[in-house]
């Protein structure tokens, strides 16, 4: 594996690790679903701008010294988090979470793009075995302070591993604050992919609490987690030979029934099944995203902080969603929600081709 995968999956395993329990925590506080929905929406609002920030820097000055720099903060903004005392306090370090995250991700893509000759599947698996890792680690763990001073060690392990890479040489070429351009060469991803995560970012917002209400304990949300982001490791690999857009449209479609079977059926065992059904779904969605977008673009790391400026934006508004719709239709209203905006994102993806 090479260094840009070992970092996505270090980096990927700490952020996963710190935020599965995040919903949990806050509940312990006193949060009502509004309100979790709320914290969650704050941490993804830092990473939304921070994001497509640095990945317009990362085009114009070259990736290694964003990439760099981000994994040292988040070395140091994730370990704040065991300072969180109470609701206000666990709002702001997970706000400096989301902001240090957003630094890296579009700097560190690019460069696994080149150093896999433009295949992304081993390198996006090596993100889903990060979760993977870390929501197992985080529920056998299950001790906060000790799950967040892990997430900066692993950080800490993906720093290093940055510090052997070299830079990507940039591409000369005009870099706006608002690429209209760039966004209407790609809308056949960009508009389907915002419909879909729309719909499962209020999904994931409560889904822990979902998962609790289900059967779950502690251990079994990270059993949960593992099984989708472990299976994605293998799908990915063995999806990226096949066309992209191909993907795009199987990936939103799948993601349509998943949701639609977290809504018909919030019963432990069968939701565990499902987690296969939303790996691939996933899984095929991303990878075809990515490698459409980093193969059609000259603004690579432009393209992609947008595509994770889209993902952190349905993040903000996703959380909202999700609190307002549990607290009138409970937890299968929020999966309806997430099925109805993934099938407007698959009729939009049709009608973006047509």
């Amino acid at each position: 594996m090479e260094s840009s995968s070992l970092i996505q999956l270090f980096s990927y395993a700490a952020i996963m690790a710190s935020s599965i329990f995040i919903p949990l925590l806050a509940q312990s506080f006193g949060a009502s679903p509004a309100l979790v929905g709320l914290l969650v929406g704050v941490y993804n609002a830092f990473y939304l701008f921070s994001s497509y920030l640095f990945g317009l820097l990362a085009d114009k000055y070259g990736g290694k010294t964003i990439l760099r720099a981000g994994l040292m903060i988040s070395i140091l903004f994730f370990a704040t988090q065991m300072m969180a005392r109470d609701l206000f306090s666990l709002m702001i370090v997970r706000a400096l979470a989301g902001a240090a995250t957003g630094i890296f991700p579009a700097a560190l893509a690019v460069y696994a793009y080149h150093e896999y000759k433009g295949k992304m599947g081993l390198f996006t698996g090596a993100g889903s075995l990060g979760w993977a890792l870390g929501a197992i680690l985080a529920g056998l763990v299950s001790n906060n302070q000790t799950v967040f001073a892990m997430s900066s060690v692993f950080f800490g392990i993906a720093f290093f591993l940055s510090l052997q890479m070299k830079e990507v040489p940039a591409t000369p070429h005009k870099i706006k604050l608002i690429p209209l351009g760039l966004v209407r060469r790609n809308l056949r991803i960009y508009l389907p992919y915002f419909f879909r995560a729309l719909g499962a970012q209020a999904i994931w917002s409560i889904f822990p609490l979902y998962l609790v209400w289900s059967g779950a304990d502690k251990l079994w949300v990270g059993i949960a987690y593992f099984i989708n982001t472990f299976s994605q490791f293998f799908i990915m690999q063995y999806v990226e030979k096949y066309r992209n857009l191909y993907l795009i449209n199987i990936g939103l479609l799948c993601s349509v029934a998943t949701f639609i079977g977290y809504a018909m059926f919030p019963y432990l065992p069968v939701v565990l099944l499902f987690q296969f059904l939303l790996a691939f779904s996933f899984s095929t969605l991303q990878v075809g995203a990515v490698q459409e977008l980093l193969g059609k673009n000259l603004e690579q790391s432009t393209a992609m902080s947008l595509l994770n400026s889209i993902a952190n934006f349905t993040a903000v508004l996703g959380p909202f969603m999700a609190g307002a719709t549990a607290e009138y239709y409970g937890y299968s209203g929020v999966m309806w929600l997430g099925a109805i905006f993934s099938f407007i994102g698959l009729v939009s993806f049709t009608s973006v081709l047509e």
